[in-house]
């Protein structure tokens, strides 16, 4: 049985947020009570009528590089001047502001709860809202997708690209250093058919400018969501003696689970 709450938004666009919109716009969300108001619990934040002191009931996500507990202090910058009073128990949805002697954060939105809030239910309402919105962000990903395959990396070369006349090479600081998977489609769920061979390019350097971008290796096998080359400036490569589009995956979200296929069909089907 979900908890009954009520949402405390300012304005009345704001007010029509529904949980998933909270979730969607938080990276750290807590069951918290209010131990003070117009006070701070960390020295790099002045205190305002807009900074609470709330401490810590129960971690419903965070990051994992951030150390949150129960029992724990935090300062929230809260959207409107005195919405909380001390006392008050609730669902707090933010993003990160301050780590440093202690945590800070700016307020999204909050649901104020029956006291005392069930942690469980919040928990699994919360999980239940992230899995909305990841489910929303990768169907809006599927559809750009111009091939979305289950496959298998077969071989890894690096990248020849034949640059177009207007726009010829430039080695930077930022250099790519293309390279190219040869993925063996087995389960074909989009633009493609079982038994192809599709060629994606990848970022072979371990710049900055490329942190966190998918890289691939011979023998793994993933979902691959697979989007049109436009961004080497060469839309085509070699494959058997045969020039064939190349695509891109630069989205952590373009390789997924070799099990996710399924979930990935089931978002396609679905209106």
């Amino acid at each position: 049985m979900l908890l009954a709450v009520a949402l405390a938004l300012p304005g009345s666009a704001a007010a029509q947020l529904s949980r998933a919109a909270l979730v969607k716009q938080s990276d750290i969300i807590f069951i918290g009570t209010v131990t003070q108001v117009h006070a701070v619990a960390v020295p790099e934040v002045p205190a305002s009528d807009r900074t609470i002191v709330v401490r810590i009931d129960q971690v419903l996500e965070k990051p994992a590089a951030v150390a949150l507990t129960p029992g724990d202090s935090v300062t929230v910058q809260t959207v409107r001047p005195g919405s909380l009073k001390p006392g008050t128990q609730a669902t707090f949805y933010t993003t990160g502001w301050i780590f440093g002697r202690g945590v800070a954060v700016r307020e999204v939105g909050h649901e104020l709860g029956h006291s005392p809030v069930v942690a469980a239910d919040q928990q699994e309402a919360v999980a239940r809202a992230r899995h909305e919105v990841n489910d929303a962000e990768l169907r809006a990903h599927i559809r750009t997708a111009a091939m979305v395959v289950a496959g298998r990396v077969e071989q890894v070369r690096p990248a020849e690209l034949t640059p177009a006349p207007a726009r010829p090479k430039r080695i930077t600081e930022h250099d790519p250093d293309w390279q190219e998977a040869i993925i063996a489609v087995q389960d074909a769920i989009k633009g493609a058919q079982a038994g192809d061979r599709v060629v994606v390019r990848f970022p072979g350097s371990s710049d900055v400018a490329w942190v966190g971008t998918p890289r691939f290796a011979v023998g793994q096998e993933a979902t691959f969501l697979l989007h049109k080359d436009s961004t080497t400036g060469s839309p085509f490569a070699m494959v058997a003696g045969q020039s064939v589009p190349a695509y891109t995956a630069l989205h952590q979200v373009d390789v997924l689970s070799k099990a996710d296929a399924l979930r990935v069909r089931a978002l396609i089907r679905k209106p």
